[in-house]
């Protein structure tokens, strides 16, 4: 009688199979383990450069200024604010490029990135369209901090951001240094300056004066002079004729 039992080629065989199977089975999981460690890379560098981009667009749009030099690419981004608790607000790359950070006013800096990525490049350049909006365009690259070159992941980031709204301040605009800077120039001139409070040239404004100038006032046309408004609310033009004398006209009001 044969007795029951793997023959010794039955065995080879099934031995056979069972290590063909589990060489393709290691396959597939060292795939799919790859597979998930590159997503998780890609997936952590896709968040904080989109949350860098977010953030750098907020800031920008809600600043009252972009301080830096039109055309000029660096790697910290300076903005001026209209609240003095977050003036200025500078975003910076640290010089080993480790991390991007965000500093509001004197407050301590905080970093964007964490260590999880590296920073391979970023950079602000300021440009300025007469007549229209400043735009602020970012350049960043980031990629994954890992040895490990099946999980490396990296992208980069071109993004124009508009700043639309107009300059607003909660505190004085003042110069850094005296009597050196200009508002306006003879090629681009303000159009309109509203004020509400006194005026002076070459001297301290007085509350007694709205007005008050230290020198001569000049008037680039003949027909120019001042309007006076009488006390009956009527208005009265005054200017100089051809004899140097003043001379009177009725006029409309201005105000």
């Amino acid at each position: 009688m044969r007795k029951s039992g793997f023959t010794l080629v039955e065995v080879l065989i099934y031995t056979a199979i069972f290590a063909i199977s589990a060489v393709f089975l290691v396959g597939i999981l060292t795939a799919i383990t790859r597979v998930q460690s590159r997503q998780s890379s890609v997936n952590e560098v896709n968040d904080q450069i989109s949350f860098v981009n977010n953030t750098v667009g907020r800031l920008v749009r809600s600043a009252s200024l972009v301080d830096m030099t039109a055309g000029s690419a660096t790697t910290t981004l300076t903005l001026r604010m209209s609240s003095s608790t977050l003036d200025p607000t500078t975003i910076y790359v640290d010089a080993s490029n480790t991390a991007i950070y965000l500093q509001e006013g004197t407050s301590t800096a905080v970093a964007l990135t964490d260590s999880k990525v590296k920073i391979v490049s970023f950079l602000a350049t300021k440009f300025e369209n007469p007549g229209g909006p400043t735009i602020v365009q970012i350049d960043l690259a980031v990629e994954y901090n890992t040895t490990n070159i099946q999980a490396k992941a990296a992208r980069s980031l071109k993004t124009a951001i508009t700043k639309i709204s107009a300059a607003t301040f909660d505190s004085s605009v003042l110069p850094n240094i005296n009597n050196s800077y200009d508002v306006g120039n003879s090629g681009f001139n303000w159009k309109d300056a509203y004020f509400s409070g006194n005026i002076g040239i070459g001297v301290g404004p007085a509350p007694a004066a709205k007005l008050g100038v230290k020198g001569d006032i000049g008037f680039a046309s003949s027909s120019a002079g001042i309007i006076f408004v009488a006390p009956g609310g009527s208005c009265f033009h005054l200017k100089l004729n051809d004899s140097g004398n003043i001379a009177t006209s009725s006029a409309a009001c201005p105000f």
